[in-house]
């Protein structure tokens, strides 16, 4: 019986911790300490933090009810508190409140090309979901984004797993984002979402040129003509390289092509779907 009561007084600590929520910051712009104090206060009996994005500044604050009335302490934000800030901060948009990571010049090599003969990299056409290979080449991006050194604060070990969130991102609606270029290929990109329960990267979506623009590339079969009738998909002659990888697209969703590729000159894939039916013309 001692020791099953031991065995329980030993979990407590660990449980404690387990289940402590992420510390949510508050925004306060520009703002004088008294002005932190009452953003605080307004949240109710807590801890709070209350961060200033123009002096890039967190504050912590333990509010507490005392003599009927609520009262704040502020104390000096915890070292992985302000790292996390700061790194948060380091990807913001002041003017769309997006977290945004931009990576170039992306070298990791695709999936069955390794030291190979035929040795290249990933580009968005190897993380589409039409690509027979594209779990390997969206896991190899993944851990590639876990390893990048301007991420590194989104690394929960040296903060007891918890990771700090600002109020307007709790509904999940606003994910901090890695858009990434490609070495030796610059015509597109893709997107990965950072999951703040997983603490992991998700791919989201990939961009491929197309007539000039990105374009979303196809992920499933009824991507090629999404609605009833005719979908049109143009390359211009220097894009002929992406028309091919239009073809392989086409390919892996089991979409017929008909005609040829011109040697020259810009390409139109004219798609149409029939109900259930769905073919591609080269025009």
């Amino acid at each position: 019986m001692k020791k099953m009561l031991w065995l329980l007084l030993a979990a407590i600590p660990m449980q404690a911790v387990a289940n402590e929520e992420d510390p949510i910051a508050y925004k306060c712009y520009y703002c004088t300490p008294d002005e932190m104090e009452e953003v605080a206060l307004a949240q109710g009996v807590g801890r709070h933090y209350v961060y200033d994005a123009e002096r890039l500044t967190i504050v912590g604050f333990d509010v507490f009810l005392r003599d009927e009335a609520l009262k704040a302490e502020s104390f000096v934000a915890e070292s992985w508190v302000q790292n996390q800030f700061l790194g948060m901060m380091s990807l913001y948009d002041p003017l769309n409140g997006e977290l945004e990571a931009m990576i170039s010049d992306v070298a990791l090599l695709a999936p069955n090309t390794e030291h190979g003969r035929s040795s290249r990299y990933i580009w968005p056409q190897d993380l589409t979901a039409l690509n027979p290979h594209h779990k390997d080449a969206r896991e190899r991006v993944r851990r590639y984004l876990a390893d990048y050194k301007e991420l590194a604060f989104l690394d929960t070990s040296m903060s007891g797993g918890r990771l700090l969130k600002f109020q307007y991102t709790q509904e999940g609606d606003r994910p901090i984002a890695a858009w990434m270029s490609f070495r030796h290929r610059n015509v597109g990109h893709a997107i990965y979402h950072f999951d703040h329960d997983t603490r992991s990267w998700n791919y989201h979506k990939s961009y491929l040129r197309e007539n000039g623009s990105f374009k979303p590339v196809q992920e499933s079969r009824e991507d090629f003509a999404p609605t009833q009738g005719r979908t049109t998909f143009q390359y211009r002659s220097s894009e002929s390289e992406l028309s091919r990888a239009f073809m392989d697209r086409a390919g892996w969703a089991d979409v017929p092509v008909h005609g040829q590729l011109p040697s020259y000159g810009d390409v139109r894939f004219n798609c149409e779907r029939a109900i259930n039916d769905i073919h591609c013309m080269i025009q």
